[in-house]
């Protein structure tokens, strides 16, 4: 008779002094052996965590499971491996999911809170403490950069006073020799102090954590559609944020553009640092592109003009126009540059909630671009001067938050999005341009663009109230008058016999049935 065999164990290897976790016939290493202090406990720990994802990978290989059967960590697992890792389209899912790192880290943060807790057992109440977790996570986030800028006062506070002590030391060796000598006061000032942090000043969000739920209802509905449970277990929202309201003015515009135009810093040329360089001029070009196209952020930055597949382009061409002379009035040929903004490349995926299609874009921003163009630039919202010398599109947020608070002030609440909204908002000022082409233009849907923007649009309202009390709008009113009321011969079904029945309600179905049964007797005989 065969030895009985052992479950999954912790063993140590005394030829190779490593240890092992043995599974059957199975023997994987841990790497580290008994010279590190508790190392044996340490490898049943790493048994516990191998035994725990072992029962948790058969778990997903059953099918049709009740959601007190099945934990929160099972169905995150389960999803993330299906529908990100191991992405196959399929009816359901045709295209991968968008941004899958930032979907992992919520889904991350998910899996902190709730763990192996069962499926069935999330309730409102868990989802609210789950808020107050995701605020208590931005507490911590906040108390993290305020610590980031103690450490750099500290610095600048250690070097101010190093100064001072130098300059004292220097003024006290002058007046030892007998010299008078008056010295410039320093030009450094002595860093302002931080307040202390309060976290109270952490304003709670009950939206804050919407996202994150969305994502693990996201889970458990497809978990249900690939039938790893039976059914789908209601998710508690909280409330979306409030929609944006705020819009640049024209003369904020002009600002924020002169601003990014003259700024001059300091940057890398040929590998060596240079001053006085037009550092933020990309920035100028980004604000054009974004407020001319109502494009998304990530749909401007990493524009380019040549179709690589995995970013959006532009096309730029010129055609010949028939203008007039100002002066003269005479008609002459002229050249003027077209363009078409491609917002996808041919190799990126076209997703469906995220609409991104192709325009012509406007003639000031053709010329514009092939002025760019003919400067040199093949990116041009891509920061010119990195120390790699390479230009490639990047993110636009650091510098643009830096030129919001410089212009606009610190305590300001613009955000790049703002550019889309104000675009949006000023074509749907347009009383001539209509809905579902502003819709098209802009890459959303017609619904979306009527809940956001539709209440900019008061001349329609007005228009429509004008022409319900105008007179010659009126041919209905006359036409409803005229129409003749008398039914039409043989308009209705005659009633059936289980109508009759109906209408007798002494009698029942069974007992007409008799009946026609015995007249249908007596026809044939």
């Amino acid at each position: 008779m065969g030895r009985k065999a052992q479950g999954a164990r912790a063993w140590h290897d005394k030829k190779i002094d490593k240890w092992h976790i043995r599974d059957g016939n199975k023997k994987i290493s841990l790497g580290f052996g008994k010279e590190e202090p508790g190392s044996e406990a340490r490898a049943w720990r790493e048994v516990d965590k191998y035994v725990s994802e072992k029962e948790a990978g058969s778990r997903l290989q059953l099918r049709r499971q009740s959601t007190s059967d099945i934990s929160v960590a099972d169905i995150v697992t389960f999803y993330v491996e299906r529908r990100i890792e191991k992405f196959v389209p399929s009816a359901d899912y045709p295209t991968p999911i968008a941004r899958p790192e930032d979907v992992i880290a919520r889904l991350t943060a998910i899996l902190d809170f709730f763990q192996d807790l069962p499926l069935d057992d999330i309730s409102r109440i868990k989802c609210e403490d789950f808020g107050v977790y995701v605020h208590n996570r931005e507490i911590e986030r906040e108390k993290a950069l305020y610590e980031f800028r103690m450490g750099r006062y500290l610095e600048k506070l250690e070097a101010y006073e190093k100064k001072v002590s130098a300059r004292e030391k220097f003024v006290a060796d002058l007046a030892a020799r007998g010299w008078n000598r008056v010295l410039k006061p320093l030009r450094t000032l002595r860093p302002e102090p931080l307040k202390p942090f309060n976290p109270s000043l952490v304003e709670y969000r009950p939206s804050a954590s919407r996202r994150y739920l969305e994502d693990l209802s996201a889970a458990i509905t497809f978990s249900v559609k690939y039938e790893l449970i039976k059914h789908k277990v209601h998710i508690f929202m909280p409330p979306k944020y409030d929609p944006r309201s705020a819009i640049f003015s024209f003369t904020e515009m002009k600002k924020l553009l002169r601003a990014a135009y003259s700024f001059v810093g300091m940057g890398w040329v040929n590998g060596k640092p240079v001053k006085g360089l037009h550092t933020r001029r990309h920035l100028y070009r980004f604000i054009l592109l974004a407020i001319s196209t109502g494009s998304r952020k990530d749909k401007v930055e990493r524009v380019g003009y040549e179709d690589v597949g995995d970013r959006p382009w532009v096309e730029l061409w010129q055609e010949r126009v028939t203008r007039e002379h100002r002066v003269t009035g005479e008609e002459y040929q002229a050249l003027e540059w077209r363009g078409r903004y491609h917002r996808l490349g041919d190799d990126e995926v076209r997703y469906k909630t995220k609409r991104a299609p192709d325009f012509p874009i406007t003639a000031i921003a053709a010329n514009r671009l092939a002025r760019w163009q003919r400067q040199g630039i093949q990116y041009p919202c891509a920061y010119p001067y990195r120390r790699t010398g390479k230009e490639e599109p990047g993110d636009v947020s650091d510098g643009m938050r830096a030129l919001f608070d410089e212009v606009l002030g610190v305590d300001n609440e613009f955000s790049i999005h703002i550019f889309r909204h104000t675009a949006a908002t000023w074509m749907c000022s347009q009383a001539d341009f209509p809905l579902p082409s502003i819709a098209a233009y802009l890459g959303m849907s017609t619904e979306t663009l009527v809940k956001t923007y539709a209440k900019h649009r008061e001349q329609d309202l007005q228009k429509i109230a004008e022409g319900m009390s105008d007179s010659s709008r009126a041919d209905h009113k006359r036409q409803l008058r005229g129409t003749n009321p008398k039914q039409v011969k043989n308009a209705r079904q005659k009633s059936t016999v289980i109508d009759r029945m109906e209408t007798n309600g002494t009698e029942q179905e069974s007992t007409g049935m008799v009946k026609n049964v015995v007249k249908t007797s007596k026809d044939a005989a």
